[in-house]
């Protein structure tokens, strides 16, 4: 049977690329043979041992879509309430959380034991403890996987520096918060400074893009005290950029409203500053979303999760195949019944053959973009990147060339790319819409079985799969088939809300999957129900801290009740703030040609 350990794979490529040692990676988290076992392909690893090692170096856990056994399911489960439950500052609950966790973990890995230790910290920390005796446990903490290296010597420059899991950064991080807390500042302000230069050496954009801007507004603060105004203008502008770049809106507001404060340039562009933070504040009061304040509790990625016994009954229904089928030289069908109620956890030989039968690659974990050869998929995701910001050339560029590394018999790599140079070339205006359908559909299809949408509802679609439907929902618009589009974005978004986990798990899945539905809904004269899509968008994406797509959706809730001005239901006065704050999130993270569509949509509707 063909090798299915992917994680072993990239967890090797990774390393390799960050330059480290087997010794290096693994020192404190496993032993160096076992590392190297999984890298071989001989041996796997559970979630938190492969996320940590991925975090090491340098690597977002967030890249990578898992599929759960029922056993990690109900342990997952159990840690996300306890983590939520720590950070509401519910202390019965969360105490009681903490002690179930810790029985069942007891002999599960020192992982468990190191996260435990954060969240009983940072409880305390919620709920008034001692100060004393958090720092010791913090140092606890800290010496499960770190042993000899201590907190202080990694900031002095005594040890090397080295890549961190995003738990040992976090406890590190909380220790010089105590630290700031307890008037120590000078030394707080050396620490905030060292960890956003490790964040920025070190730690995957997508990782750093929560972490970075609140450690950075903690050290603006001290900066200020100590009469450096100029260094903390230029930390908070860096810190802007980042999550201009990333699209996102945690800590962007306050950092703003630093600038315009302290900097001595904003003179000229201090009214434009003041509308974009003002829409800042009208969405999140108007939504009724708290900001969040301290970011702490994300030392493993659980975006896009997936039950495997959900995945196995959804493809085998939509393949046509019975359980007693789909069990042949495998297991018996009693034991598929049992999986896909997910009532036991099947062997690892069993688990692979099973995904293999159902058209699946990868050992517990797939790459958002699917590809055999790991040094394909930064690549990959470039090409997705450009053409994002409308830089279809330099994409096209990229298709070439990795269409001649690609080989025919990697199906999921050929559906990316397929995908990937349709959209490309339709940018390009080089084919029509109904031949971008037509390369849209195929690409679809290598996948996926080719069947009615009525029959596609069954099916259970990977990131990688639901990437390319929502291309091809946006083609059949353009293409004059858009109740085909409607319908096939309805599905997803039926299979998005039924899954396993909240919503917040699918977060980007799911905000595009809805932008899409609404556009659609919109273009078909359904306008309220265009707003409602466009305003789930809108509520996730404030949650999650995500300001990009947002603005989009605010753009779309604003034209949807533009066209209902004629009728009453709307009037001038009520959709003006969201197309503003559309405006306001397109300058911050829109290009220059969409800033200007939106800025002469606005005079021209409204200031007449």
């Amino acid at each position: 049977m063909k090798e299915l350990n992917q994680i072993g794979k990239l967890i090797n490529y990774e390393r390799n690329r960050a330059g480290m040692k087997l010794s290096e990676l693994s020192r404190g988290l496993c032993s160096r043979a076992f590392l190297m076992r999984v890298e071989t392909g001989e041996r796997t690893c559970d979630k938190m041992i492969a996320d940590a090692l991925l975090q090491r170096a340098g690597v977002s856990a967030d890249k990578f879509s898992y599929m759960l056994s029922p056993k990690e399911q109900l342990l997952l489960m159990l840690r996300e309430q306890m983590l939520s439950a720590v950070e509401k500052g519910n202390e019965a609950e969360a105490r009681e959380l903490i002690a179930r966790y810790r029985r069942k973990t007891e002999k599960k890995g020192k992982l468990h034991k190191q996260l435990l230790l954060l969240a009983q910290v940072v409880l305390d920390w919620k709920c008034g403890g001692k100060m004393e005796a958090m720092q010791e446990r913090l140092t606890e903490a800290w010496g499960i996987t770190m042993d000899k290296n201590t907190m202080e010597d990694m900031v002095s420059g005594k040890k090397k520096d080295m890549g961190m899991t995003l738990t040992e950064f976090v406890v590190l991080m909380m220790h010089y918060r105590f630290l700031e807390e307890q008037g120590e500042s000078a030394q707080a302000s050396a620490g905030y400074e060292w960890l956003l230069l490790h964040l920025e050496r070190f730690v995957d954009e997508k990782d750093r893009v929560r972490l970075y801007p609140q450690i950075a507004y903690r050290r603006m603060q001290l900066l200020v005290a100590e009469g450096k105004t100029e260094d903390a203008v230029c930390l908070a502008k860096k810190g802007i950029a980042l999550l201009q770049i990333r699209g996102r809106l945690f800590y962007l507001r306050q950092l703003l409203e630093f600038i315009l404060e302290y900097d001595k340039d904003t003179t000229e562009r201090k009214e434009k500053l003041r509308e974009i933070i003002d829409s800042i504040v009208w969405m999140y009061e108007k939504y009724e979303i708290k900001e969040k304040e301290w970011v702490w509790n994300i030392p493993y990625g659980v975006a896009n999760i997936e039950l495997f016994g959900d995945v196995i009954r959804a493809r085998r229904k939509v393949l046509g195949m019975s359980q007693e089928e789909l069990s042949d030289g495998i297991c018996d069908p009693v034991s598929i019944s049992r999986i896909e109620k997910g009532k036991v956890a099947p062997k690892k030989q069993v688990y692979q053959k099973l995904l293999s039968r159902v058209g699946m690659t990868g050992d517990r974990y797939e790459s958002t973009v699917q590809v055999e050869r790991p040094e394909l998929f930064e690549e990959a995701e470039k090409a997705c990147t450009l053409t994002a910001l409308a830089r279809d050339e330099e994409a096209e560029q990229i298709v070439k060339e990795l269409e001649e590394k690609l080989e025919d018999t990697d199906k999921f790599s050929m559906q990316y790319f397929q995908s990937i140079k349709a959209l490309v070339l339709c940018n390009l205006q080089k084919i029509t819409p109904q031949e971008h359908s037509r390369m849209q559909e195929k690409a679809l299809f290598l996948t996926i079985p080719r069947v009615s949408l009525e029959e596609l509802a069954e099916w259970n679609f990977s990131l990688q799969e639901i990437r390319t439907a929502n291309l091809l929902a946006n083609s059949y618009d353009r293409d004059g088939r858009r109740e085909e589009g409607i319908a096939l974005l309805e599905i997803l978004r039926r299979q998005y809300e039924e899954k396993p986990f909240p919503l917040e798990y699918y977060v980007a899945g799911y905000e595009v999957t809805m932008l899409n539905l609404g556009n659609l809904l919109g273009n078909a004269g359904r306008y309220e129900k265009a707003m409602a899509a466009s305003e789930a968008v809108i509520r996730l994406g404030l949650a999650a801290g995500r300001g990009a797509i947002a603005g989009s959706a605010l753009y779309d809730v604003g034209w949807d009740m533009e066209q209902l001005w004629e009728t009453g239901t709307y009037t001038k006065e009520e959709s003006l703030p969201y197309v503003k704050a559309s405006y306001a999130l397109c300058q911050l993270f829109e290009s220059d040609q969409s800033c200007d569509f939106t800025r002469e949509h606005i005079q021209r509707l409204y200031e007449n």
